[in-house]
């Protein structure tokens, strides 16, 4: 199906949720610290994630995080409310003429991994997405091997396992990995 090509500067509005003890907020430039930077290029961050190295400096990755609309994609911060930290992210890929969403996801702050952080924020994230940015369904596409991010969806409520992608993509050395989608609906 095509879809209109929309103008590079239309954006949307940012994101902004406080649940929890927890803020949720579009990423601005002004958001990307050297901290940042440091864990989204570690090699355990990039592993979960099946990406390879990526070496981001601290304008590149001002860059990456300026690229995103909040229409059809998404880059939020996780902040611990009592401290301000970016602790973690959500990135958010909209199909909007399907009304879904991907989310992908990652804490990478070392003393939050492992709190609860995302069973903590999902479940306001995913009201946000479909009360207001006009969302029907949320998947997330896990790589079988993570289990540390299986743990998190398989123990939410909102999400249900929907599909087991045999062989689905190429991990950075090449091999063929599996891939399990779980997905959330508006309705049931």
């Amino acid at each position: 199906m095509v879809e209109a090509v929309r103008p590079f500067a239309q954006r949307g509005a940012p994101v902004h949720i406080e649940t929890n003890g927890y803020i949720l907020r579009s990423l601005t430039p002004a958001d990307v610290t050297p901290r940042f930077v440091a864990w989204l290029n570690d090699q355990e961050m990039l592993a979960g994630l099946n990406l390879p190295t990526l070496n981001f400096s601290l304008e590149q990755l001002r860059e990456f995080v300026a690229g995103f609309d909040n229409l059809r994609n998404y880059f939020i911060g996780i902040f611990d409310r009592s401290n301000a930290l970016l602790l973690g992210f959500y990135t958010i890929d909209v199909n909007p003429v399907h009304k879904v969403g991907n989310v992908t996801t990652g804490v990478g702050e070392k003393d939050y991994q492992g709190k609860g952080v995302l069973w903590a924020t999902i479940d306001a994230l995913l009201d946000h997405f479909y009360a207001f940015r006009d969302v029907e369904k949320m998947t997330a596409r896990i790589l079988a091997r993570n289990t540390r991010m299986l743990f998190n969806f398989r123990g939410d409520t909102r999400f249900k396992f929907e599909a087991k992608l045999s062989r689905e993509c190429l991990s950075t050395d090449g091999k063929r990995l599996d891939v399990l989608v779980f997905a959330s609906h508006k309705t049931p």
